[in-house]
């Protein structure tokens, strides 16, 4: 072994031991002795060599996060790393922490261990494939995938569980804070899988609420939220609403020019008294007749709950879930179409047309300047 191998290997060893520290110390607090399901860990060789030294690259996030494909020991892999000036090690350590509790739920995309040696942890994950749902609804990436309205509310009804169960299964409630597409690929079988668990947050014991540092993606941030910095369950429901309303309308959350919002989007449509005109094409091109557009006409209804300025007008998400659920499996039973209309419009305009956030005068910043909170960590 000469120098620089063996000045490599030192590194790599500093590496692990901070990083380890790290992610065991949240552990601990987050979880004390409940925490199980041992993290397996992968040396920086296994990796590089799974990976074919990172050359494979099947998706980048605005925030220096990669996606590298691989294949490692007979089975496909999928290996998030991130750098750059964004990269925080307790963000990548708090991602490990949360989706190493939540890896047997059958929504989650799974963890299969993580790589300690590198300067930031890197998260391997079983290969469930390469789709993520913006693409496929934005038609980005070249995605030649499409939805049918049966498989949007299943997504729908998918995600809701995995943000239920972080709300409901542990001893305090754990906030996802940034549910939006671009953190959910669907498996070649049509099934939802989150993740991105980094700017998870728990509340404290007894707690209902904790002040934090704003952090979260344009558009999808909770108004309530963005203006006290205080964290709830109900900042979650705001952000699944905005994905409601993206997997019914099939728009971006963000126009080209910011001030066009889904929301201005959906102010634009109620002119027009027809339902249809807020529905994505793709969805009306099935023919599904009266009993999916009164599907439709409950689940806007549902959504636009869900992103009421008010957080105490909001339902909480297992109240989003079996009204999903009541969406999917009963539709004999919902209103008849036409009935609640005029709830709808009074909805929409009650959510406003216009952002919610002061914006900076060049789209390109991803850290806008607010003036209520200090440091915000935000992302386009």
């Amino acid at each position: 072994m000469n120098f620089f191998q063996k000045s490599e290997k030192k590194e790599q060893e500093q590496f692990y031991w901070k990083n380890g520290d790290a992610l065991l110390t949240d552990l601990i607090t987050t979880f004390g002795p409940r925490y199980k399901i041992p993290i397996r860990h992968f040396s920086a060789k296994e990796i590089i060599s799974a990976t074919n030294g990172f050359r494979e690259k099947v998706y980048t996030s605005e925030l220096y996060t990669q996606m590298h494909s691989g294949f490692l020991e007979g089975r496909p892999i999928l290996v998030k790393t991130q750098d750059g000036a964004y990269s925080l090690v307790r963000n990548l350590v708090r991602d490990v922490t949360i989706n190493s509790q939540m890896s047997h739920h059958k929504n989650v995309l799974k963890l299969l261990g993580i790589c300690l040696e590198f300067e930031y942890p890197a998260l391997i994950y079983d290969f469930c494939g390469t789709d993520l749902l913006s693409d496929i609804l934005h038609d980005e990436s070249n995605c030649r995938r499409s939805l049918s309205w049966t498989s949007r509310l299943r997504i729908a009804s998918e995600i809701a569980s995995v943000i239920a169960y972080l709300h409901n299964a542990f001893p305090t409630p754990i906030i996802f804070r940034d549910i939006k597409p671009k953190n959910v690929i669907i498996d070649q079988h049509g099934v939802a899988k989150l993740f991105g668990f980094s700017l998870s947050i728990s509340l404290p014991p007894g707690e209902l609420q904790v002040a934090d540092i704003v952090y979260g993606t344009f558009g999808y941030l909770d108004p309530a939220y963005l203006s006290s910095g205080i964290v709830t369950q109900k900042t979650d429901v705001f952000s699944f609403g905005v994905l409601l309303l993206q997997l019914l309308t099939g728009r971006k959350v963000l126009g080209e020019v910011y001030s066009t919002t889904i929301f201005k989007f959906l102010i634009g449509c109620i002119d027009t008294a027809e339902l249809d005109g807020l529905v994505d094409p793709k969805i009306l091109g099935e023919g599904g007749g009266v009993k999916q557009m009164e599907q439709i006409q409950a689940y806007l209804h549902l959504a636009l709950r869900c992103v009421l300025r008010d957080q105490d007008d909001r339902p909480f998400i297992v109240d989003v879930v079996k009204q999903l659920q009541k969406i999917e499996r009963y539709p004999h039973q919902l209103p008849p179409l036409g009935s609640t209309w005029n709830t709808i419009c009074s909805l929409i305009r009650a959510v406003g047309p216009q952002p919610w956030f002061p914006l900076q005068s060049d789209p390109s910043v991803s850290s806008p300047t607010l003036s209520s909170v200090s440091s915000p960590t935000l992302s386009v």
